[in-house]
């Protein structure tokens, strides 16, 4: 039941970065290669601006969903 979660956040994340026009979203699966994270999430965008933007519409929308 744990890895359907951290799959579903996953893809929530990729998805959210996606429909905000985020560059090259990657996921990296750190499963069983470390203790602090299952997997890392690495976007780009096209300015400071945007990437601080995509950042702040991540955080408000993941606290809507809890």
């Amino acid at each position: 039941m744990q890895i359907k979660k951290i799959n579903q956040l996953k893809n929530e994340i990729e998805n959210i970065l996606n429909d905000n026009k985020a560059l090259e979203v990657k996921s990296i699966n750190l499963k069983d290669k470390t203790s602090i994270a299952d997997f890392m999430i690495i976007a780009s965008g096209n300015s400071s601006r945007h990437i601080q933007a995509l950042s702040e519409i991540l955080l408000d929308e993941l606290k809507k969903k809890g």
